[in-house]
């Protein structure tokens, strides 16, 4: 069961660092781990150590950073030439905020005024990542990662650690349609959690009926 976080086990909130999980997340991930039939993994673009510290299920593996943090694993040094060339090219606008993550960069725009996000939706669209990067698309979010990475090579990965196991991936955003369509071809499963145009097969409306799914499943 490999689950995104924002949107997914926790609501969509204006402040990335007041995501707290949806009542009951902890615990139906938790039961799930403890039957000892199911393996369960969280594949998000935070870093690790926060989304771990959210759900504080110490047995709960977690992917960070779009599939560029993996439990114990040690990262490569980050690119800081290339995020400051990435921080110059950035348009300014009011309630525009920016997230470092060390080895990544997400531009967030929910608090910008909604008339003006087109616009900076264009000039973000205008910004040439640095070779080897790439930009990605989410709610309210552009993210500057290092190509390469993913969550479709992450859900792949940890599907192929567990190759007796039905993988199933549950996520809200754009950045989980490249794992909807990774593993459909492999022949798991794909939930789409709200609204939207999807790859996945199947779809439920909110992180709470993903905690109902999750415990039903344990």
């Amino acid at each position: 069961m490999i689950c995104d976080y924002d949107g997914t086990l926790a609501p969509i909130v204006v402040r990335p660092e007041e995501a707290v999980p949806e009542p009951g997340a902890p615990e139906a991930l938790a039961a799930l781990l403890a039957g000892g039939r199911h393996r369960a993994a969280v594949v998000t673009g935070r870093r690790s150590a926060e989304a771990s510290a959210f759900l504080n299920v110490p047995e709960l593996q977690v992917v960070g950073l779009h599939g560029m943090e993996w439990p114990g694993e040690t990262l490569h040094p980050p690119d800081t030439a290339a995020l400051q060339v990435i921080k110059a090219a950035l348009p300014h606008a009011a309630g525009m905020r920016l997230e470092e993550k060390g080895w990544t960069l997400a531009v967030h725009y929910r608090e910008v005024p909604e008339p003006e996000q087109p616009a900076l939706e264009a000039a973000l669209a205008r910004i040439t990542p640095p070779p080897g990067w790439e930009v990605i698309a989410g709610k309210k979010v552009r993210e500057f990662r290092p190509s390469g990475h993913g969550k479709g090579r992450a859900a792949l990965q940890l599907a192929a650690r567990f190759p007796d196991h039905l993988p199933v991936f549950l996520g809200d955003d754009v950045t989980d349609e490249e794992a909807f369509a990774a593993l459909r071809e492999r022949g798991g499963v794909t939930i789409k959690v709200g609204e939207g145009q999807t790859e996945a097969q199947h779809r439920v409306a909110s992180p709470a009926e993903v905690v109902t799914l999750l415990r039903t499943w344990a």
